[in-house]
């Protein structure tokens, strides 16, 4: 059941990150399909969390398993904040320069990197 759990998050973190990374890209390029990528975000983004809540109530011994898990959750947070700005931004047709927004896809990126790297290595 973890296993499958666990391949769940996998596909829908995978899924989360290139919807986050699309919706940075078709706002900055005023994109119609801004609104589609905004809810497959929001929904991956919400998948994510609950199977991770999930898996860490079937497993509680992980939360004690070491830093590297509060450091991945943090950039998790940071990330879901993100989206949740950039969902915001999208209905409310809100301008966000092309700098901040370059910003972000950096950003998301690079934390999206960082919290691959903290689970399949746990260096802390």
């Amino acid at each position: 059941m973890y296993l499958n759990l666990f391949g769940i998050h996998l596909l829908c973190a995978i899924s989360w990150v290139v919807f986050l990374l699309l919706l940075i890209k078709a706002i900055e390029y005023k994109s119609a399909e801004k609104v589609l990528y905004t809810c497959f975000s929001v929904f991956f983004m919400v998948v994510v969390l609950g199977v991770g809540t999930k898996m860490m109530l079937l497993n509680p011994s992980v939360a004690k398993s070491g830093n590297w898990l509060h450091v991945k959750l943090s950039f998790d947070i940071v990330l879901m904040i993100e989206n949740i700005y950039l969902a915001y931004a999208v209905f409310k047709n809100k301008n966000i320069s092309g700098r901040v927004l370059n910003w972000m896809f950096w950003f998301s990126y690079i934390s999206f990197m960082i919290m691959v790297y903290l689970t399949i290595f746990r260096p802390i």
